[in-house]
This record gives structure tokens, sequence and C-alpha cells, in this order.
């Protein structure tokens, strides 16, 4: 039995690399998720899980049993990617995973391949080393984060395979996120009624609508949060229902991104949105609005629709979980752990909205992440094995 959990991730780091790097060899960008899941699966039966889950829309779901009574903990990945772009940009091929420099290449290194090597070893481990905790331990694998935090959207609304506990691989350097923002778009559409430009009396114009509601969005009342400040709303895209440009069109949508902090719920946005809406009618025109969604096939061929964005999330400091992680954590590496908001949406506040403590935690840096310069760090990821088996430990030993 050992407990030296910068030990046990000397002992496994090569072969947590060599994972590493396998998953970086096989491409997943968002909807082509196949070939990565059939990898993890295959490992998740080589790392002797077991239970091992594939759900209708491709996720991927491995558990290492407890030994009883302790509370559940999710080791969170996705499985996709962005796309690679200009290969003439990249040092390294993009799905090459070599290893130079002191860091693993390749498109998803950092976002979040990179963290689901050592999250698919943690309970292995953990088991192998006889200090097993008494809560079980899944590993969770989403499809199609990136288009629309789709995967993670589909668990949470079917309510399957939910712990008490989740950690969340995305970007921290080693450190605790506890807060994201959320993204929201919504397409406000303006009706009029179409006439001849060269007598636009006779109809109802759209753009004249538009001139004042934009007038008024200046004065969107926005929410504030000592995190992230001011939550922001900003018109991105206009279309018109008529190509002609000597024609008055019946219809304008406006499309708006909304960038929201925790304290935000999509309802109370639009409920402040339809204020604005409101205050600028006038006779002739009505208006519709409605949250973007997105249509969605995943690698199993299953259809749905996904919200264009992705919820805000937030936990306290001083909660049970985040002050048990940085606890674990700093015993581990000896020094300070800090606790930090995302800059970025994620999946977090899908699992949170269902009631599972969620906190952020990977080796990997975000400010490689979508980058041609897509890589995690060798030492940062040794710490980052020592980091996952110091928290899942901690975490899994509490009692339920």
């Amino acid at each position: 039995m050992s407990k030296n959990f910068n030990e046990l991730a000397e002992t496994y780091f090569d072969e947590i690399v060599i994972t590493a790097s396998e998953l970086l060899q096989i491409p997943s960008v968002s909807g082509n998720e196949g070939g990565v899941a059939d990898y993890i699966k295959e490992k998740m039966h080589a790392l002797d899980y077991d239970e091992i889950h594939v759900d209708e829309v491709g996720n991927v779901i491995g558990i290492m049993k407890g030994s009883g009574g302790g509370k559940s903990t999710m080791l969170y990945c996705h499985m996709d990617t962005v796309e690679e772009g200009q290969l003439d940009k990249w040092k390294y091929p993009p799905f090459s995973g070599v290893v130079a420099e002191g860091k693993i290449w390749g498109r998803g290194a950092s976002d979040t391949k990179g963290t689901l090597a050592p999250m698919l070893y943690t309970p292995y481990i953990l088991k192998k080393a006889g200090i097993m905790p008494k809560g079980d331990v899944y590993c969770v694998c989403v499809v199609q984060e990136e288009v629309a935090g789709f995967g993670a959207m589909h668990m949470a609304a079917e309510e399957k395979f939910l712990t008490d506990f989740a950690l969340v691989g995305e970007a921290t350097e080693n450190d605790i996120a506890i807060a994201c923002k959320g993204r929201i778009a919504i397409d406000v559409t303006i009706n009029g009624r179409s006439c001849h430009a060269s007598i636009p009396e006779s109809g109802v114009n759209p753009f004249d609508y538009l001139h004042k509601f934009l007038e008024a969005l200046n004065d969107f009342p926005v929410a504030y949060d000592e995190n992230f400040g001011s939550s922001k709303i900003t018109p991105t895209r206009i279309t018109s229902s008529e190509e002609g440009t000597n024609i008055v069109p019946s219809t304008v949508v406006l499309t708006l991104d909304y960038r929201s902090v925790p304290s935000e719920t999509n309802e109370s946005i639009i409920e402040r949105v339809r204020s604005i809406v409101d205050q600028c009618m006038f006779e002739g025109i009505t208006v519709d609005m409605e949250i973007i969604m997105v249509d969605i096939t995943t690698y199993t061929g299953f259809k749905g629709r996904g919200l264009n964005g992705l919820p805000a999330f937030q936990i306290d400091k001083n909660s049970e979980l985040v002050l048990a992680a940085k606890s674990a954590l700093e015993k581990t590496f000896g020094r300070e752990v800090k606790t930090k908001p995302w800059a970025f949406a994620t999946d977090s506040g899908h699992y949170a909205s269902k009631g599972v403590q969620v906190i952020g935690y990977s080796p990997a840096e975000i400010k490689y992440c979508h980058t041609t310069k897509d890589n995690i760090d060798l030492n940062m990821l040794k710490e980052g094995i020592a980091g996952c088996l110091a928290i899942t430990e901690s975490l899994s030993n509490i009692q339920k």
C-alpha cells in the first residue's frame, strides 16, 4: 500500500505519456469521436474497470467500484477537438502526438486529451496501490463539447451516471477552477411589412425598429460578479429576408451574443431582453425571440439539438469539495494551490445544475488551447497525475 502520490506518478508516468500520445494520434473533431471512443473502451478494459458503458450519443463511461460508503467522484474530459486549421502553421503535425522539447504535441493536448490520459489511469493506480477509496470513481469521456456541450447536456438531461463530485479536466495549470462564464446566442426576429424601396412609407421597415432597439440596448441592465466583472451583450449578426437592395424587407434578424455571470439564468437574460424589445415597440412591428440551438449528429448516428453556448458555473471557495481538493493538492505538491475562475465556458454548469459539486482541475495550460502550439508540458503532466490521484483519493473517502 502506497499513499505517496508523487512516487506513484513517477512509476506510471511513461505509460501515461504513451497513452496521451496515442490519444492525440487519433483525429476526433466534433462529430467524429468514434475512433478515440474505441481506444478509450479498450484502455478501460485493459485497466480492469468494473463497468464500461457507452450511451446513445456515444459518451464513454468507465466505473471503478470503491470499497463502499464513500462519495462518488467523476473525472471528466471531452473526446472531441476543434479542427486543426492550417497545417503549415504547426511546428509538429497536429496528429503526430510527438514528444519533443519536454512536451507532448498535437491537437487536443491541452483541451482535453492530455488530461484524459492521467484521469483514465487514476482509479487503476489507486486500486493497484491498495488505496482505492470508499466511493466509486467514474471516468467520463463526452462527445461534442466544442460544438454545444452536447454530451454533458445529454447526460445531465437523462440524469444518468451523475456523481457526488466532479473534476472537469479543462485547463487550470494544476490550480483549481471554481467558476466560469456562460454563453448563449439569441435571435431577435423583427417583422415589418415589405414594400418597394422608392415608396418606403407604404410599408413598415424593420430597420426602423432595429435602429431604435440597438440604441436602447446600450442601457441593457447587465449583471455584475466579483470574479468576472459585468456580463456582456453584443450584437454580432444581421440578416434580411430579402437579398435585393431596392426592397424594404419584411423581416430582419439580429443575433445577440450574451456572456453571462454565474448569478444569471437563461430565463432571466431573456426576460431583460424582452423588456428592451417591448419598450421599443411601435405599430406594424412584431418581434420574436429565441435562444439559438444547433442541430447535432453524433458519431453513433444520434440526432438532437444542443444549446449554442454553455451555462455559467460557480462553487463556493469554502465548500467541502474545494477545501478538500485544495488540501489534498497542497499536501502533495508542498506549495500553495490557487483557486481561480476559468476565463472560458465549460460543461461544468450542466452537471452543477443537477446537484453535482464541480471543480476544474487539469495540468494543461489555457494559453495553448485551440492554437497551432497545442501541447502539454511533461513536468506539469507528472504533477497533474499526482494531483488527480490525491484529489480523487481524498474526495471519494468522504463519507456518503
